[in-house]
């Protein structure tokens, strides 16, 4: 049961720093744009 947590977990941080990752590409290219 607890391991089956500690998956979801993972999988939760996973697709958490996937979003922060583009989140962080969008916020490069508005820059970039900006400058443009």
């Amino acid at each position: 049961m607890a391991h089956k947590k500690i998956e979801r977990k993972k999988e939760l941080d996973r697709k958490r720093h996937r979003r922060e990752k583009r989140i962080k590409q969008r916020i490069k290219e508005a820059k970039a744009a900006a400058k443009a």
